[in-house]
């Protein structure tokens, strides 16, 4: 249990630490977006009391997208190499480990969005797939 929360720690860190680079970008200069047609989109609301770790699962694999804090609402591009997955999940992982939220299985292509709301009552969670 102490180290996954450690772990959870350490990703919380590393996203915020990559994010507050200057990453070669001067003033004034408009930062690049992934072609969003090549990928699909995460809209995750948190409506619980929990910080969350963001997990996507498919073909037995799971990876860490992100995480998301109590009442807070993201939006995170998936890596396209994930894409297309007839069968794909979200997860919502409290920081105890035994207590998550879950969508899917999901068909997801590129060019679609995925509605994720996490209710406060964490099994009460859903997911849908929505064309762009």
């Amino acid at each position: 249990m102490q180290k996954l929360q450690i772990l959870f720690a350490l990703a919380i860190a590393g996203t915020l630490g990559a994010g507050c680079g200057n990453h070669g970008a001067a003033a004034g200069d408009i930062a690049v977006t992934p072609d969003l047609a090549s990928t699909a989109v995460l809209y995750t609301r948190n409506l619980s009391n929990d910080a969350l770790e963001l997990r996507v699962v498919t073909g037995g694999q799971s990876r860490f997208i992100g995480s998301i804090g109590p009442g807070e609402a993201n939006t995170i591009a998936l890596d396209p190499t994930l894409l297309p997955a007839g069968e794909l999940y979200v997860l919502g992982i409290a920081p105890d480990g035994r207590r998550r939220a879950v969508g899917g299985p999901l068909a997801v292509g590129k060019g679609n969005a995925i509605r994720f709301t996490v209710e406060p009552t964490l099994s009460m969670s859903r997911a849908v797939v929505v064309s762009k």
